[in-house]
């Protein structure tokens, strides 16, 4: 945000100051909006040198906020509304998928790609509810797979290739609850944390009764989902039971890392690939690399991004929503990087990063396409979509 504004206000160090003065006891709407105004990527938390947790308390201000706070508050709290009652996003990409049928809202509609409706070819009425496979692994313990909203709902296709890609590697399907919900991280984000434990609970207890480890192809997800524990200090049975939870989530690449055939994976022709880090991988030091080990061990692909040059994409969960002038600015420089490479494809791994991507390169009507990588994953196994 500093980048891009050069207020001091919108610094972790502006923000923390902001909190120790009277001000924070009785927030004013411009005290409201400098606190929206986070994407929450923890680059500050980072590099702190005193270990300040300041996602946490920039989260714990906003909880003490009216439902509306900040710029586009009605669509922000729109988008996390429908985030959380899963039967209200289904129905909104229904409508979604019915406008683009009767061609009011083209493929192409900025609005549609900023809404990250569905991907082309999805069918209007498709099921699009998880499945529960009753086939268990070679380990005799199923593996489960938590598919987040985004494959989920608007881009099956990443949910197809990850189920896909474990197939071909263990011969085994994935057990799909059909009661899992959105992660929180939406809910949590916007300082509604009651809101986020009841997603949680749900999503522990859709998982209850599986075993093995927990599969996310979503790099936002899986950090959150790994925060359950923290939720519930002071209930100690669900304490108990979110610790057991995250003790089994595995995010995709640190997953698939160990179970490929890197001598197998390969791509048809050469091609200049960059891979966008998620903010949620980029500060994780424990899954970070395995990224980076898969896409390095594909024959065909010249990487031309550099690690020390990632940088956050601007989405920030709903923060493009709101502030979707300050979110482009900030895309304008890993977008930037990726024009020097000259990439035709982007890859990522993180739901918000991968719709920040294809909206903007679509709307500057660029060749190169972004993929999710378990898309990309499957392709260079020979998957057909």
């Amino acid at each position: 945000m500093y980048e891009v504004t050069g207020r001091e206000s919108l610094t972790a160090r502006g923000k923390l100051h902001l909190l120790d003065t009277e001000l924070a006891g009785d927030p004013s709407a411009n005290y409201q909006d400098l606190f929206a105004q986070c994407l929450l990527c923890g680059a500050c938390e980072h590099i702190c040198p005193r270990d300040m947790p300041v996602k946490k308390m920039v989260v714990e201000a906003r909880s003490r906020f009216p439902t509306l706070y900040g710029q586009h508050a009605v669509q922000r709290t729109a988008a996390r509304m429908a985030l959380s009652n899963p039967w209200l996003l289904e129905g909104l990409v229904k409508a979604g998928v019915g406008l683009s049928n009767l061609s009011l809202l083209p493929e192409e509609s900025g609005l549609r790609l900023r809404l990250g409706l569905l991907e082309k070819g999805k069918k209007s009425g498709a099921d699009t509810s998880p499945k529960r496979s009753s086939k268990p692994g070679p380990d005799k313990q199923n593996v489960a797979y938590f598919t987040g909203c985004l494959a989920r709902y608007l881009q099956p296709s990443v949910a197809q290739a990850t189920e896909q890609i474990y197939h071909k590697l263990t011969g085994s399907t994935l057990d799909i609850p059909g009661d899992q919900v959105c992660c929180g991280l939406a809910a949590w984000s916007s300082g509604k944390q009651e809101e986020a434990r009841r997603l949680a609970r749900r999503n522990i207890a859709a998982f209850a009764d599986t075993q093995g480890p927990i599969l996310t192809s979503c790099a936002s997800c899986s950090s959150y989902l790994t925060s359950y524990g923290e939720m519930f200090g002071d209930e100690p049975e669900w304490h108990e039971k979110a610790l057991s939870f995250t003790s089994r989530v595995q995010e995709f690449s640190s997953f698939f890392v160990e179970k490929a055939d890197h001598g197998k994976l390969e791509t048809k022709s050469s091609m200049n690939l960059y891979y966008h880090e998620p903010c949620h991988l980029r500060f994780d030091p424990e899954n970070r690399e395995a990224t980076y080990q898969l896409l390095d061990s594909i024959k065909n692909i010249i990487r031309v991004d550099k690690k020390e040059e990632q940088h956050c994409c601007g989405q920030g969960g709903l923060f493009h929503l709101g502030y979707p002038g300050l979110s482009g600015k900030i895309f304008e420089k890993p977008y930037s990087s990726s024009q020097r490479g000259g990439s035709g494809i982007v890859v990522t791994t993180c739901s918000g990063c991968l719709m920040q991507w294809q909206a903007g390169l679509a709307f500057r009507s660029s060749p190169a396409d972004a993929v999710h990588l378990a898309v990309f994953l499957a392709g260079c196994l020979g998957i057909k979509a």
